[in-house]
């Protein structure tokens, strides 16, 4: 992790700085007034993304669970070996010798 991502949030990946000057330049552009008409259509429309998000997602699951879930297994399985290395001294360990001939 650098050194800027662990003293600032990043949304979007956008740091905080660069969020700043994106809403000075838009209250520059459209003004005190328009700005939070502006900010409730976009999270309005960024609300309706999220939801159609979801539901083409769930309805993917719903058709293809079956077909996904030994992916979903193997997913998770390699997951876990990756978080939880055997240890050196283990015959699966990092420092074991290739199989012979």
């Amino acid at each position: 992790m650098r050194r800027s991502d662990s003293y600032h949030v990043r949304v979007f990946s956008v740091s905080p700085a660069e969020m700043l000057t994106i809403a000075v330049v838009a209250l520059l552009v459209f003004g005190p007034r328009r700005l939070p008409e502006i900010a409730r259509k976009a999270g309005a429309l960024l609300r309706q993304a999220r939801e159609a998000t979801a539901e083409l997602k769930s309805g993917l699951e719903a058709e293809y669970g079956d077909a996904l879930k030994p992916l979903q297994d193997l997913r998770r399985e390699i997951g876990s070996t990756l978080d939880d290395p055997p240890p050196a001294d283990h015959p699966d360990g990092p420092h074991r010798e290739p199989p012979g001939p």
